[in-house]
């Protein structure tokens, strides 16, 4: 079990229990299965094999697989949930969710700021392979 605050410039693989906050926001995360993470999360790609609470921004794409489940909100340009992924949050998808810059060194809650500024739009979530396999993570 670690918990604390993550960030670095190589992609990561959670196979474990990790909770606190994620800053990986150039970079790609695998929730594997029996992973499990509660944190604030800033990423290029996420795949989720395993189990997030929390928020996830991410710049590329996020994919819940078919055991995969996340609670909380998600704000990425594209976004996959397969059939049997279990999903609680709300999502938020545009051309305007291009790249996330590392966050300031501000005061207060970063993420609450930016999120409370992007502006809502409804989209049509779907799949990201002719095929309806799930991607794989290397394809990220």
């Amino acid at each position: 079990f670690l918990k604390g605050q993550l960030s670095g410039e190589e992609d990561l693989v959670i196979e474990g229990r990790f909770q606190g906050k994620i800053d990986l926001a150039n970079n790609n995360i695998l929730v594997s299965e029996g992973g499990n993470v509660e944190a604030e999360i800033r990423v290029n790609n996420i795949s989720i094999k395993g189990s997030v609470t929390g928020n996830v921004i991410a710049s590329g794409k996020v994919f819940i697989s078919e055991e995969g489940q996340l609670k909380g909100d998600i704000s990425a340009p594209t976004i996959s949930i397969m059939d049997g992924a279990r999903f609680l949050g709300s999502v938020k998808m545009g051309k305007e969710i291009e790249r996330v810059s590392p966050p300031k060194k501000e005061t207060g809650d970063l993420f609450d700021k930016e999120h409370a500024a992007e502006e809502e739009k409804e989209t049509e979530i779907r799949e990201d392979t002719e095929d309806g396999s799930p991607p794989k993570f290397s394809d990220f």
